[in-house]
């Protein structure tokens, strides 16, 4: 590939740098990373709160990259208070399952949920997908309200924050089960005893979280892609990487002939990028860089799972064997 001297020229003074970590991930002091999540979702809550008089067990959904971030506090406080819940973490493919799966689960029994699920809704893998079955029949029968004699049929309500997989979940089990019915918003899923499920919509915390749990959530896909500084995540992204010493980004983003050695510069990182794949801006003032087009190609790689661990909440799990 042919690149002009000009455009060499602006990576030339990178490569004497030697790497030296951040030890912490800052924004811009004057920049609102709060402005990426809706400040007001209380309307949904509330909606979910007015159905719990008819629901007997509720789902939570949560993504598996970040098992612990982002989980809405809310739902600990109005929902799961008052029927029995189950946790959900899909996209399980997306992570190491032998290394994680024994530290999340033992996480959680410590905090008193003694039964975490783990499922990949694209994949609807059988054995998965029976154990959520089995799991809601389970909770079910251990709740107060099942042996109610006026009890004709259960229901389940599935939550979680936006873009976590619960549609994915339902019409999953809804595509495993046989001669499965609908009935209005319901998906009926079992027939001795008759249990539907029904969805809603996503709910993310209404309270400001802070930066670290805002750039995982949204490296995870899970706030709207217009809402996010794109610059300023694939630098957490960077940070993230580097923390974990996983540099096979260099050679992911074709820059590791121009690059022997990692760095913490996002800026060094997205011109080299360019450099390697010829993402250029032809604008009237000249030919740039498109720094967008590089950031967008280094988070879609840690989306699809390029690099070698992608759970994020790998600081929680620390201290377990």
């Amino acid at each position: 590939m042919q690149i002009s001297r000009r455009f060499l020229h602006t990576t030339r003074h990178f490569h004497a740098v030697a790497p030296e970590f951040r030890e912490n991930f800052q924004l811009p002091a004057q920049y609102d990373y709060r402005q990426w999540f809706p400040m007001h979702m209380s309307v949904q809550l509330k909606k979910m709160e007015a159905k719990l008089r008819s629901v007997d067990l509720v789902i939570e959904v949560h993504d598996a990259r970040i098992p612990v971030t982002g989980r809405n506090e809310q739902f600990f406080r109005h929902l799961y208070a008052i029927r029995p819940h189950i946790l959900v973490l899909n996209k399980c493919d997306l992570i190491d399952m032998k290394k994680y799966k024994q530290k999340i689960e033992d996480y959680y029994y410590d905090m008193g949920i003694e039964k975490v699920l783990f499922t990949d809704c694209k994949k609807r893998l059988p054995r998965a997908l029976n154990d959520v079955k089995t799991s809601m029949l389970h909770a079910l029968e251990s709740s107060k309200r099942f042996n109610r004699t006026v009890k004709t049929e259960y229901q389940s309500m599935v939550v979680g924050i936006p873009n976590v997989g619960k549609s994915s979940l339902i019409n999953a089990i809804r595509t495993h089960t046989l001669g499965i019915k609908r009935k209005a918003n319901r998906v009926r899923i079992m027939d001795k005893p008759p249990i539907y499920i029904i969805d809603t919509p996503g709910v993310l915390s209404p309270n400001s979280r802070n930066v670290s749990d805002a750039m995982k959530l949204a490296l995870c896909d899970l706030v709207l892609e217009s809402h996010v500084n794109l610059y300023y995540l694939a630098d957490f992204l960077l940070f993230s990487l580097n923390r974990t010493e996983d540099f096979t980004y260099l050679k992911l983003l074709g820059i590791e002939e121009m690059r022997k050695e990692p760095s913490d510069d996002i800026q060094e990182i997205l011109a080299l990028t360019c450099a390697a794949n010829d993402y250029r801006i032809n604008a009237s003032m000249g030919e740039r860089w498109d720094f967008d087009r590089a950031a967008k190609y280094f988070i879609q790689l840690y989306r699809n799972s390029k690099f070698h661990d992608s759970c994020l909440d790998q600081d929680f799990f620390l201290y377990r064997n």
